[in-house]
């Protein structure tokens, strides 16, 4: 699979769409992509509902650690380990989002290659 990465690489230097699609982004590139393509508004929610979630965690644990009965300390940890899940839920579905983009990129570069072969008469 490298072998065929490297292929299409090499295949796509040379034109100036073909530059920008051969070369790979990285994790901070991917991310800042993710807040650019068409879902920006609901990644962005994604974000905001994260940080909120956060501080609703440590809130709820604060609480836990200063409750006094063994009802209050259920209560308290049982929102504060549903809010750690919903955390953990988001970033899932952040990352999903991200290995989208990914894979539409990968597309777009096997479609750049084809119209090239196709130009030049190669199929």
């Amino acid at each position: 699979m490298k072998n065929l990465d490297e292929q299409i690489a090499a295949a796509l230097r040379g034109s100036a769409v073909g530059d920008e699609l051969a070369a790979e982004p990285n994790l901070a590139e991917e991310l800042i992509i993710a807040f650019r393509g068409r879902n920006h508004w609901t990644n962005l929610l994604a974000v905001l509902f994260s940080v909120g979630g956060l501080g609703v965690a440590i809130w709820s644990g604060l609480h836990f650690y200063e409750a006094e009965a063994v009802r209050e300390q259920l209560l308290w940890g049982g929102v504060c380990l549903f809010m750690i899940l919903f955390i953990s839920f988001m970033k899932v579905w952040f990352w999903m989002e991200m290995h989208s983009n990914r894979v539409l990129r990968e597309v777009k570069r096997v479609e750049l290659l084809l119209l090239q072969h196709l130009d030049r008469g190669d199929a």
